[in-house]
Order: C-alpha cells, then structure tokens, then sequence
C-alpha cells in the first residue's frame, strides 16, 4: 500500500515540475466495490467537472 501512495504523491510532483496541475483527482471505489457502482461514481465526477455524458443508463 505505501508503493501506491507514494507513486501517487510522485505523479503529482511530476506535474507540478512541468507546470500543470491535475484538474481532479477523486476515488471512484475500491478493488471490492461493484462495477456497476464504480461506473455511476464515474458518472457523477465525471459530469460534476464539466463532461457530458450520452447514452447513460
């Protein structure tokens, strides 16, 4: 688990040395949450930040 994080906290040090900066970054679940429930988290994000979404179920 400490891996992750620190390539997580190495990723946006990266971006911060080149200049950009990540427009979001939120958890949509975890290795045990359900696809289907994965997939409307990411529906939720993704159109709280702008995106439009077609064909939604």
């Amino acid at each position: 688990m400490k891996i992750k994080i620190q390539s997580i906290k190495n990723f946006f040090k990266s971006k911060e040395k080149r200049g950009l900066k990540p427009i979001f970054f939120e958890s949509i679940g975890n290795h045990r949450t359900p696809r289907d429930i994965k997939l409307k988290n990411l529906i939720k994000v993704l159109e709280k930040n702008g995106f439009v979404i077609k064909n939604k179920k």
